[in-house]
């Protein structure tokens, strides 16, 4: 994997973008797809909120977010292959609905804590298999 490609994903994709920078941090050099010896493959990709509880008065109460992401690593030209993977992270918080402009920017908040320890989480599977 000491050349890999990223694809599944755009490259101006946030995910995207922080796996490149990851994997760039543990010495691996990220390329296209033609000069690659490894492909890492975002196969699925799901965001999105469910309600957790509903008050008294009917009213959402609590919600969480989500984030499913899907890969698997091709070895281009190798025998190192990880077949694909799901990840599932989740982060929960109270709705106030009196502070409904705070509430976009802590889901904001909240999704891009999950997508950094995603990306952390993959760079540790595929590490866990380059053993």
């Amino acid at each position: 994997m000491a050349r890999t490609a990223i694809s599944g994903i755009s490259e101006q994709d946030a995910l995207a973008r922080d796996l490149a920078q990851s994997l760039r941090a543990n010495g691996v050099q990220v390329v296209d797809r033609d000069e690659a010896d490894a492909l890492l493959r975002i196969t699925r990709m799901d965001t999105g909120r469910r309600t957790l509880s509903v008050g008294g008065d009917a009213r959402v109460s609590e919600y969480e977010v989500y984030l499913t992401i899907g890969f698997q690593v091709e070895g281009l030209g190798s025998e190192f292959e990880i077949p694909t993977q799901t990840l599932t992270l989740t982060r929960d918080y109270l709705f106030d609905p009196a502070g409904v402009l705070g509430r976009s920017e802590q889901e904001r908040v909240l999704r891009e804590s999950m997508r950094r320890d995603a990306v952390q989480l993959i760079l540790l599977r595929l590490q866990s298999a380059a053993r």
